[in-house]
């Protein structure tokens, strides 16, 4: 396939990867680079350049839960939300001092760590400096022949509620700027810190510079034992051969181990980029970027090692927020995507400030958007952040590194671990469980099984509703899955037909009963409610709340668990006011099981209550699966035992295990290609339609 490259997609392959399939003719080549389709004719020689960017009139398909959200980002565009917005409560500051009433020794100086809310400090170092006026009897040839001074670091504390977050070594690269700063540079403008292309100060104004040899000793007991040291070889100091004092009084034993990191003085010849001081930061805080395998990977600029993981400082900047290291390197957005941490030595970058800058965009929870002033309605809700080029941050969930794609990546903000987690989870999904918690209650659930439950929607059989879902997509809540592309060449995401096909042939793969194999064909078959009443259901799932999708269940009428899927909104259910459903029990017997209980009305709840009216000749089991599957509160997180009985129990292990297998299948059709009609048509007739007929499921059924 090779072949097929000319010189014009070899000119995009220079800039792009690209991975060529072998399939069907014609073939259709995206690149996602361009936003631009190379559709190959039959012989594979010639090209035709197409635009797949949806057209103003498909874009005006989109649905309402897409629009909305990408409205507010536009919307908030003028907005600033800064460090306060993102992470609301306190911020950190550093405050310098020299000498004072305090000090002990020569040129002491102190560097002190506050928070905004409360007095006192909550970290500092000390330490002192002065120029070495007469060499010592120890000093080498080398020294004697240099202009030498000498720093020591007296103190470096940080109170045991803060530890853990890299405070120590952000206090300690301050007080090495400081001395750089002071001794090492020629540059007397501490806040200039990007400034590296001013011409250098003639010979008669440079100040005199300095090597500082800067000593500590690191004193760490029994239980912290080789933990400080490598701290400090962390920071660049080294174990300088002097004997390690054992101290001992009687209750407490310790070992003091000196050690050094010397500092050079900048040459004419070279001149590296200073390390950005914090001092002059009106605010910051420590925050953790976290992925869904953890702390988040970034590769320094220089691109000689690989990815690595820092503890991070969010900074507030005059148009947005600034990410850097506790040793004070930026994180940068190149054009390209790339994020990469910008080192002391790397000056191909020519906009930095503005690289490093990002401007955080909140998605609101509330369903009517005013110009009412801003407020977050939990840590869970959803931010964006945009680079000065247009793109977001991103964790990308397989190499688990930094980066910035144009589609919007999600986050969450933390204020009580002072986090930031990528998260897989969308405004589309927050709006969806929001309405249904607003929505659905014991009253709504009678009334949806009044209407419905009577199956007067007409008659279909359950292949033909197979051919209705293709026009589903199989993840409704994710942000490429919610854009409309019906009537382009591309095809987004898989459908719901096609995921429900693949999980049939994983549970025949796994050699899984045939009837196992048949629920997972038409347990999604809900939604054709959509299909067979557009007027009203059809409408709704446009416009407010799709019911038919099938997202995580509880039991209505009784007290909801403390686990239930997005708790914070459970505050918008009318049901938590009344006394009647606030006991384990609720309006239910005890131990009454769970076929006599109402569930949260959706798809698998209207398919269950069809496949009963239509008396099938499935097994308990399979009914219990597509009933209950959703219902992770129970066969996850064990709730509801007041009301189940040994019945649900002889259950729960058929459904934990198929709603295992529709997991895996989900994870794996993430990127696979979708069904055609023929094939669909082939599975069936080869081997689903005699299972169909073996349960009494291929005829014509009431909807």
């Amino acid at each position: 396939n090779h072949e097929i490259l000319d010189s014009g997609a070899k000119a995009a392959a220079g800039r792009k990867r690209i991975l060529i399939l072998e399939v069907a003719r014609p073939t259709l080549l995206y690149l996602l680079a361009f936003e631009t389709a190379l559709v190959i004719d039959e012989n594979g020689s010639q090209m035709t350049s197409h635009n797949c960017v949806p057209s103003p009139a498909k874009k005006a398909k989109t649905t309402t839960s897409w629009r909305s959200w990408k409205g507010e980002l536009e919307a908030n565009n003028g907005k600033r939300f800064g460090l306060q917005d993102l992470l609301p409560g306190f911020t950190l500051r550093l405050e310098h001092r020299q000498g004072g009433t305090l000090a002990t020794h020569r040129g002491e100086e102190r560097i002190l760590l506050y928070r905004s809310d409360k007095k006192g400090a909550i970290a500092k170092i000390i330490y002192s400096s002065e120029i070495q006026e007469q060499p010592s009897l120890q000093s080498s040839v080398a020294e004697l022949q240099k202009n030498i001074a000498q720093a020591k670091i007296h103190v470096l504390d940080v109170k045991s509620q803060y530890r853990g977050r890299d405070l120590g070594g952000l206090l300690f690269s301050e007080a090495i700027t400081h001395l750089k700063s002071k001794y090492c540079n020629n540059d007397d403008n501490e806040d200039d810190d990007f400034n590296t292309n001013e011409p250098l100060k003639s010979d008669y104004e440079q100040k005199q510079l300095y090597d500082v040899n800067c000593s500590l000793e690191a004193e760490e007991d029994v239980t912290r034992h080789g933990k400080l040291i490598a701290f400090y070889l962390r920071l660049g100091c080294h174990v300088v051969s002097k004997r390690v004092q054992y101290i001992s009084d009687n209750d407490f034993a310790y070992r003091k181990v000196p050690m050094q990191v010397t500092l050079k003085a900048a040459t004419t010849a070279a001149r590296k980029r200073k390390r950005s001081s914090l001092m002059s930061k009106a605010s910051f805080l420590p925050v953790q970027l976290v992925g869904d395998a953890g702390k988040i990977t970034v590769t320094p600029s220089g691109g000689s090692e690989a990815g690595m993981k820092f503890d991070w400082l969010i900074n507030q900047a005059d148009d947005g927020i600034q990410f850097s290291t506790t040793h004070g390197h930026f994180l940068i957005a190149s054009p390209s995507g790339n994020v990469t941490i910008l080192d002391q030595v790397n000056d191909s970058y020519s906009d930095v400030d503005g690289w490093a800058t990002f401007v955080p965009l909140h998605i609101s929870d509330e369903i009517d958007h005013d110009d009412s002033p801003f407020q977050q309605s939990s840590s869970r809700s959803l931010w964006v952040l945009r680079s000065c080029h247009g793109t977001f941050l991103t964790a990308d969930s397989v190499s688990k590194c930094l980066s910035c794609t144009k589609l919007p990546s999600f986050w969450q903000a933390n204020g009580s671990n002072l986090s930031l987690a990528c998260t897989s989870d969308t405004p589309p999904r927050r709006h969806h469980y929001l309405q249904c918690w607003k929505l659905q209650t014991h009253e709504y659930g009678q009334s949806m099984r009044s209407r419905f439950l009577n199956f007067s929607l007409g008659n279909a059989t359950l292949f033909e509703a197979l051919g209705w879902i293709h026009t589903f997509p199989a993840y409704p809540f994710h942000a490429w899955s919610c854009e409309d592309t019906s009537g382009s060449s591309m095809v987004s995401s898989p459908s719901l037909r096609t995921l429900s096909f693949l999980m049939a042939e994983a549970a025949r793969d796994e050699g899984l009963p045939d009837w196992v194999q048949l629920v997972a064909l038409f347990h999604e078959l809900g939604e054709t409610v959509k299909k067979l009443d557009p007027n009203n259901t059809g409408k709704m799932a446009d416009s407010i709340y799709d019911w038919t999708i099938s997202t995580r269940s509880r039991v209505v009428g009784c007290a909801i668990p403390n686990c239930a899927t997005f708790s914070e909104f459970r505050h918008l259910n009318t049901d938590v006011l009344d006394a009647r459903y606030s006991t384990d029990t609720g309006v239910y017997e005890a131990n009454c099981g769970l076929d006599n209980v109402l569930l949260l009305w959706s798809g698998p709840e209207y398919m269950y209550h069809l496949l009963r009216h239509n008396q099938t000749a499935l097994p308990l089991e399979a009914l219990a699966m597509v009933r209950y599957y959703l219902l992770g509160d129970w066969h996850e997180h064990h709730e509801y035992t007041s009301i189940t009985n040994e019945y649900d129990e002889d259950m729960l292990p058929w459904v934990s295990d198929f709603d295992r297998l529709r997991r895996k299948t989900r994870l794996e059709c993430l990127d696979c290609v979708d069904l055609s009609d023929e094939q669909c048509a082939y599975l069936w007739d080869r081997h689903y339609s005699r299972i169909a007929a073996k349960y009494d499921c291929d005829r014509l059924f009431a909807w």
